[in-house]
């Protein structure tokens, strides 16, 4: 059954800095965004919609029936494009961001983030990651509260342990943001920290904007590089199948 007071984004970036294009890169005979997006269409979850930038996106979503619409290029982040998407949809209070550049993401993740939209006005998915792997810098590491407060990210190893806890969290792309904190988040001045770590949330922290880690299953990796979509294409495609 779906939840109609969510709309689910999907910010697809065409001239991502670290790998451009990559979401048209070809996996398994079909652009990144297609698995993004019909996985959640086969999920039913809620209304999505994915966020271009460019018309080469919009392009391919029409090609394949994916709802789409064009935002502004010059956007600084997936939360910015999520807001001028807001504006799009009165109808919706809710708006969950999911990353274009997962192909396999873990719905049981996004179900999990729709459960609790209601909890507080701003959420992200967490995960566990164990402290003896090495450091990820594609991966943001969070330190939470006792409530799962958020309180800083950063892609460093953080927090640091001399001895004792096991593992550290990890945010995945996986968002929700009730409008009126989409708001807050536009007005909120650019910190800092946020130009330092170029980590959105922080801009939060910076702004004392409470966001809060909602504690889920893993996620395979997102598409960052050129070897995160080799493995992607490495995979087996029965795998991009839900």
């Amino acid at each position: 059954m779906k939840i109609s007071e969510n709309l689910i984004v999907i910010p697809a970036r065409y001239k991502s800095s670290r790998l451009p294009k990559k979401i048209l890169a070809d996996i398994h005979g079909y652009p990144m965004i297609y698995w993004v997006a019909k996985r959640l269409e086969k999920a039913n979850l809620t209304d999505f919609v994915v966020a271009a930038d460019d018309d080469a996106v919009i392009n391919v979503c029409k090609k394949f029936n994916i709802p789409v619409v064009m935002t502004n290029v010059n956007l600084r982040n997936g939360t910015e494009r999520v807001y001028e998407v807001s504006g799009l949809f009165p109808e919706y209070s809710n708006f969950i961001n999911v990353q274009g550049d997962e192909p396999l993401i873990n719905i049981q993740v996004v179900i999990d983030i729709v459960r609790d939209s209601k909890k507080h006005a701003f959420n992200t998915a967490v995960s566990k990651i164990q402290i003896e792997a090495p450091n990820n810098s594609s991966e943001v590491k969070v330190a939470l509260t006792r409530d799962n407060r958020i309180v800083y990210a950063s892609r460093a190893e953080i927090p640091y342990f001399r001895s004792g806890l096991s593992h550290r969290f990890k945010i995945h792309g996986v968002y929700q943001y009730r409008r009126d904190i989409l708001e807050q988040f536009i007005k909120a001045e650019i910190g800092p920290l946020e130009e330092c770590e170029n980590i959105e949330q922080l801009r939060c922290i910076e702004a004392n904007i409470p966001i809060y880690g909602i504690v889920t299953q893993s996620s395979e990796r997102s598409v960052d590089t050129l070897e995160d979509l080799e493995y992607m294409q490495n995979q087996s495609q029965a795998l991009f199948y839900i």
